[in-house]
């Protein structure tokens, strides 16, 4: 493959402008030289925004005319099967928004198309990305054996996404069952899930407990209706505790690590706190950058990308490894009691 990646970008819109498009103008060996959007004002107003050259309102035309190297997808969910499809017969490498489609029939389905197709299928689940998430998952487990994992995504919203087509835990939950499924590196295989609705027409409150094949416990809980949206990851192991902060009715980026001192004790009360340390970890510092598309993965994930088409290897997110976390929502929801 050439040394700077030709890229056409399928997509438009609120992600393609703030994110991954800048994201992809900063990468040295990446070029976008196409834009498709099936709104012609949008393509254009994007392309003269970043001095794109080729605009398109329809897949097959860009496909047909310009010689890429790749394709980033970044369409709505219930859109997405198909145009990441056509992609992979043209045999183009792709990275794609997440959720890999509407179903993990669907998701399973491109892993296979990928195979088949002999290229790269990346898949954007950006929390996997961020430097402070990395940063802090490989200090816990230089000091201690992670246990325990609890994920919560929270919102204030309807629970019915992509215009109704999705239900919320598959398209946007799905970040935390991701993220939990990643850092225990097992697949579940017991589970409880209570499924709630308040203040809505479709399910929007889902609370999960799991153990996974390794031994690792978590819980995932995904609330609609709620104050405002909070995001947090938390990781346990003996003598360490950590605290992850991906926004708490803002943007934010920080962690907390709570080192123990191996001595016990239970009781606030009767023995104190204790001779514990914490530490902080600031996610804007970590990442070199308060950018949002910088500090919460989103840059990290297209970089990563482009390297692997560059120089070959595996995206930190496979569409095979994507498929696994729709199969774990899946399984979160066939155990609801």
């Amino acid at each position: 493959m050439a040394d700077t990646i030709r890229i056409g970008v399928i997509g438009a819109g609120s992600m393609a402008t703030r994110v991954h498009v800048p994201s992809l103008f900063e990468i040295e060996d990446a070029e976008v030289t196409a834009i498709c959007d099936r709104i012609p004002s949008r393509a254009q107003e994007l392309a003269e925004k970043f001095g794109i050259r080729s605009v398109y309102t329809q897949q097959e035309e860009m496909l047909a005319k310009e010689h890429l190297d790749a394709a980033v997808v970044l369409v709505e969910p219930a859109s997405l099967y198909h145009v990441v499809r056509r992609c992979l017969e043209a045999k183009l490498p792709v990275f794609m928004e997440k959720p890999p489609g509407t179903s993990s029939f669907q998701a399973e389905s491109l892993s296979r198309a990928a195979e088949e197709a002999g290229v790269t299928l990346a898949v954007g689940f950006n929390r996997r990305y961020i430097p402070l998430v990395r940063h802090v998952v490989n200090y816990v487990r230089e000091r201690t054996e992670i246990t325990q994992i609890e994920g919560r995504f929270m919102k204030e919203g309807r629970a019915d996404f992509d215009a109704g087509s999705l239900s919320a835990f598959p398209s946007d939950a799905i970040h935390c069952v991701d993220l939990v499924r990643s850092i225990a590196n097992s697949e579940p295989e017991a589970a409880a899930t209570v499924v709630s609705r308040s203040n809505d027409v479709v399910d929007n409150m889902w609370n999960s407990v799991c153990r996974f094949r390794n031994g690792i416990t978590a819980t995932i809980r995904s609330n609609y209706q709620t104050g405002g949206r909070v995001h947090t990851f938390e990781l346990f192991g003996p003598g360490v505790s950590a605290f992850i902060d991906l926004g708490f009715a803002q943007f934010s980026c920080s962690a907390r690590v709570v080192l123990g001192s191996g001595n016990q004790g239970y009781s606030l009360a009767a023995t104190g706190a204790g001779a514990v340390e914490v530490v902080e970890f600031d996610g804007f510092e970590i990442a070199g950058s308060d950018e949002f598309r910088k500090y919460y993965g989103y840059y990290q994930e297209v970089e990563d990308f482009v390297r692997c088409l560059t120089e070959g290897g595996r995206p930190i997110c496979t569409i095979a490894d994507a498929a696994a976390s729709f199969r774990m929502v899946d399984f979160l929801l066939s155990s609801a009691i």
